[in-house]
């Protein structure tokens, strides 16, 4: 198998992990009766703690640490777009459809996975994995 389908492998498997964080945080605040959106805040962010944690770690294995913090901002980034974009996506289908909470807000988080995909791949982690490969073909 190779590095990209690898990658993408592990990518969906902290998914999977984030995902389900992300859905119990979320179900358990809105049985509590916290209101959508705060909830969809909360629960995301515990799911993108996660997701950071795995992804610099293992999937896209980021070695080194004076590029943390600027990994780092760039994550946050790309994570409050999709956060943005979930958030937007979950309310509208709740309000037009009237579908349970539980399944707006997994429909929502699907619709966004190659957001977060492609701007972990290519924005936050990408770096990395070009100095890798630049420092291998010279060498």
């Amino acid at each position: 198998m190779n590095s990209r389908m690898t990658r993408l492998i592990q990518f969906g498997l902290v998914g999977l992990l984030n995902t389900g964080i992300d859905l119990g945080v979320f179900t358990f605040l809105i049985w509590v009766s916290t209101p959508v959106i705060p909830a969809q805040i909360v629960s995301y962010g515990c799911g993108v703690l996660n997701s950071y944690i795995l992804n610099s770690r293992w999937t896209f294995r980021a070695v080194r640490a004076q590029k943390r913090k600027h990994e780092l901002l760039r994550f946050i980034l790309v994570n409050l777009a999709a956060l943005t974009l979930s958030s937007l996506l979950l309310k509208s289908l709740y309000a037009s459809t009237g579908m349970n909470l539980t399944l707006c807000k997994l429909a929502a988080t699907a619709a966004i996975i190659l957001v977060n995909y492609a701007g972990s791949r290519y924005l936050v982690f990408g770096q990395q994995t070009r100095d890798k490969k630049n420092r291998s073909e010279s060498i």
